[in-house]
C-alpha cells in the first residue's frame, strides 16, 4: 500500500520550516566572533541584535567577501556592524510559506528572520525550505509496495 497521500487542505505557515531560537550575535562584536560562533554551531547565518533588540542578520557568504583577496576591508579588523545586511527580510510566524518562499526566490536572498508578535522566535533559511519541499515530495511520490503478504 502506498504510503501517505496526505494533500493538506490549506496552506502551512512559516512555521513549518522555521528553525526555532537562532544564535545571535551583537552588532559590535568583532567579525571573527560571529565566523568562531557559525563554525561552532554548524550555521550559515545569525541573526544581529543590537543593545538586546533585533537589528538584521548576517551570513557566512558576508564574512566570506569581507576577507575575500581585493576586498575593501580585508587588511582592517572588522566587526559584525561593517559586513552585515542592511535590509533583513523580516516575516510573521503565521505569514503563508508559498508567498515566503516565493519572495526568497524573487529577491535572491537566503534567510528570512521570523517574528511572532514584534520578537525573533526563529529564521527561515533556504536550505531549511529545501529540506522542506524534498521531504513534502518524498511523500506525494514515494513508490507503491506491489508486493502482495
Amino acid at each position: 500500500m502506498a504510503t501517505s497521500n496526505h494533500k493538506p487542505n490549506h496552506m502551512p505557515s512559516l512555521a513549518a520550516v522555521t528553525t526555532p531560537f537562532p544564535h545571535h550575535i551583537d552588532v559590535d562584536a568583532p567579525l571573527s566572533e560571529a565566523s568562531e560562533m557559525m563554525s561552532q554551531h554548524k550555521v550559515h547565518h545569525l541573526a544581529v541584535t543590537r543593545d538586546g533588540d533585533l537589528e538584521t542578520v548576517i551570513s557566512a557568504n558576508d564574512i566570506d567577501r569581507a576577507y575575500s583577496p581585493g576586498h575593501r576591508f580585508e587588511e582592517q579588523d572588522l566587526y559584525v556592524r561593517d559586513v552585515c545586511a542592511r535590509r533583513p527580510y523580516i516575516a510573521d510566524i503565521h505569514d503563508p510559506l508559498d508567498k515566503i518562499l516565493l519572495a526568497m526566490a524573487d529577491t535572491h536572498i537566503g534567510c528570512v528572520l521570523v517574528m511572532r508578535e514584534g520578537e525573533l522566535v526563529g529564521i527561515v533559511t533556504v536550505a531549511d525550505a529545501l529540506r522542506y519541499c524534498a521531504k513534502h515530495l518524498a511523500e506525494l511520490y514515494s513508490p507503491i509496495d506491489d508486493e502482495v503478504a
